[in-house]
């Protein structure tokens, strides 16, 4: 999978968190991107 802020993929076993937006999981590298998807989800995904 692939983090929606920076664009590394992220392995969903080892991702540092997960956010459901309009259906869909979305994985994290870290907390930080993770915080910044949930300010403004509508941001990330296209």
């Amino acid at each position: 999978m692939k983090d929606p802020v920076c664009g590394m993929q992220v392995d969903p076993a080892k991702a540092a968190g997960t956010s459901e937006y309009q259906g869909q999981t979305y994985y994290f590298c870290s907390k930080g991107c993770k915080t910044k998807f949930d300010a403004s989800p509508g941001q990330y995904v296209k």
